[in-house]
């Protein structure tokens, strides 16, 4: 393999890697020697009818538009400032840890907007962490 070339004396490989929540293991594993996105990869690893996991930095509209017309769900925390143009707002059980769920677009027209609509679920764990499920249906994450 040729290694990144990423600063004098310093060789490295970059890896991406898909790992099998249900069974702990690694299931797909890509080696590359630069820099780069991870969301390029996104795609390899996903098969349709998978659930990928996410942070902020897999934030692409137009990813989540291509991933759904793929059939792959995902489920990925989104930025707190993002735009969201609300479409449908659902009923919250006020017992459920869920605070705000609704069918939207993300972004805005000038922003590279998203195309197709989505689920999205703001649910809080603890006093501290705030998530963001952006999904076609998220309601099977909060049964």
């Amino acid at each position: 393999m040729t290694w990144a070339d990423y600063r004098k004396n310093s060789k490295k490989a970059k890896i991406y890697l898909g790992f099998n929540l249900n069974q702990g293991i690694p299931s797909k594993i890509f080696f590359t020697n630069r820099k780069g996105a991870e969301r390029l990869f996104v795609n390899q690893i996903l098969l349709p009818g998978q659930t990928g996991v996410g942070d902020r930095g897999y934030q692409k509209h137009d990813l989540f538009d291509f991933l759904q017309d793929e059939g792959k769900s995902f489920v990925i925390r989104i930025k707190a400032n993002t735009s969201k143009t609300c479409l449908k707002e659902n009923e919250v059980n006020p017992d459920s840890i869920v605070f705000y769920d609704a069918e939207v677009l993300l972004g805005k027209p000038q922003n590279n907007n998203q195309t197709k609509r989505m689920a999205v679920s703001h649910f809080s764990m603890s006093n501290t962490f705030k998530g963001y499920c952006a999904e076609r249906d998220c309601s099977s994450f909060f049964k």
